[in-house]
């Protein structure tokens, strides 16, 4: 007999797995108690339950029942998948307020700054991110106007390069010439949409690339973390794309990225 340290483990057996691939494409659940030779729907969700899932109306899917009592937990972390998405993209090294806004389809980074600010989240400079808000709401609406100040204000320095030092109580702005550096920020600045395009992921829809690959459709079952789960369920929906093209996609790039592009030149060419 399995042990197992948690009761509330998942147990990710053949039908189980079997189950949750055909719910994923999109069959329901009564086609599928057929398929697999129940009377019914209901004879089919006990013996999934009893695997320690549960259904979950809003995805049209099984879920472990741990995910159930942390849902709050992970709504809290990440309130909305377009949220997630800046969030992430600020992970990002050199990632440009402008260009993610230009991107997640907002008119400006002030726009996503207080798109961001409603659903509860801040501009942390040390952090060069957003982070969740703590504390009063007020607060945190007047640093994040003094950050959107500072922003407008580098904007609109022209002649010389400025950059904004916080001093330790946080109530003052001093200018500090950064003139040694002008050379490599006109460069830079030159070579801006180049560099973005290397930085920061494409998210526009309709740049997203479609594969036709040779070879049969195989099921293979891969265990990730919910929050990953949902962000691409979320993509799925809003980006009317399915799931197996965004694994496609991804899995593509990270080959041609980490040391198999001759493979997968290969591959596709053999269409």
């Amino acid at each position: 007999m399995e042990l197992r340290k948690n009761e509330d483990e998942p147990i990710y057996d053949d039908k189980v797995n079997e189950v949750l691939r055909l719910l994923t494409e999109g069959i329901d659940r009564e086609n599928i108690a057929k398929r697999m030779g129940y009377t019914n729907y209901k004879s089919l969700d006990m013996y999934v339950r009893r695997k320690n899932f549960h259904w979950d109306s809003e995805k049209q899917n099984y879920v472990p029942i741990a995910i159930r009592y942390d849902n709050s937990t992970i709504q809290e972390s990440v309130s909305t998948s377009k949220a997630s998405q800046v969030i992430s993209l600020f992970t990002k090294e050199g990632a440009d307020a402008k260009a993610i806004a230009k991107r997640l389809g907002f008119s400006d980074h002030r726009e996503l700054a207080s798109y961001m600010l409603g659903r509860g989240y801040k501009w942390n400079a040390e952090k060069k991110n957003y982070v969740k808000i703590l504390g009063k709401i007020e607060e945190s609406v007047a640093d994040s106007k003094k950050d959107l100040q500072i922003a407008e204000s580098l904007k609109n320095s022209d002649d010389s390069i400025i950059e904004y030092v916080q001093n330790a109580n946080n109530t003052n702005v001093e200018q500090v010439e950064l003139q040694q550096f002008v050379p490599l920020l006109i460069m830079l600045q030159k070579n801006k949409d180049k560099l973005l395009d290397l930085i920061i992921p494409q998210t526009d829809s309709g740049t997203i690339p479609r594969y036709a690959l040779p070879g049969v459709f195989v099921t293979k079952s891969v265990h990730m973390v919910s929050p990953l789960d949902m962000m691409v369920r979320d993509f799925s929906r809003e980006k009317n794309v399915s799931q197996r093209d965004i694994f496609a996609a991804a899995l593509i790039e990270f080959f041609r990225k980490y040391g198999y592009e001759r493979e997968v030149e290969q591959m596709l060419g053999d269409k």
